[in-house]
């Protein structure tokens, strides 16, 4: 989701009673519920400049304040990030600040794509069903020939866009087991 600069500082940082019209009382941000805990900003890639110098400065002292705020408040937390770019690369290019890239790239994590690991598709497969199962209260199962299917397909969407097959498969299903033919076309 894209954020504007004071909506951003709002979900991040709080704010303070009173700060937008309408706001009737304080609200705690991100960093202060995650105080003493872990925080994950995904496609921190993404991020415009603005708000990568707002997060920054959190990130290199523990302090913020609430938008409409006065006091300085503390925090300390765990920043686990990720995102689809080579952050480096956007710092060479100049739409990553390389001072928050140097704070945040302390440990680096590559998670192929799920096209480059096709044989984890069973696995991921049967645990995107259960899930689907328990909350649609269902007892789907997917036939050898429709699974089959699944491992064949590259997967652009990478995981996302299996959830979403599996999803569309059960839809379909008129039976609780899902066979080639509920699954869409592409794959």
């Amino acid at each position: 989701t894209v954020f504007t600069d004071s909506l951003f500082e709002s979900e991040m940082f709080g704010h303070a009673k009173g700060a937008y019209t309408g706001s009737m009382g304080e609200k705690q941000g991100l960093f202060e519920l995650a105080d003493g805990g872990t925080i994950f900003l995904d496609e921190i890639g993404d991020l415009p400049a603005s708000q990568q110098a707002k997060l920054l400065r959190v990130l290199e002292n523990g302090e913020y304040r609430r938008v409409g705020g006065k006091k300085t408040r503390k925090v300390n937390v765990r920043i686990i990030s990720a995102t689809n770019r080579h952050l480096w690369e956007s710092v060479l290019a100049g739409s990553f600040r390389e001072d928050l890239y140097y704070r945040i790239a302390c440990f680096h994590v590559r998670l192929p794509s799920l096209r480059e690991r096709l044989d984890d598709v069973p696995a991921l497969a049967k645990n995107l069903l259960q899930s689907i199962n328990r909350s649609m209260r269902s007892s789907y199962n997917l036939a050898p020939d429709a699974l089959q299917q699944l491992q064949l397909y590259k997967y652009p969407g990478n995981v996302r866009e299996l959830r979403n097959a599996i999803q569309r498969a059960c839809l379909l299903c008129r039976g609780d087991v899902i066979i080639p033919e509920h699954l869409p076309p592409r794959i």
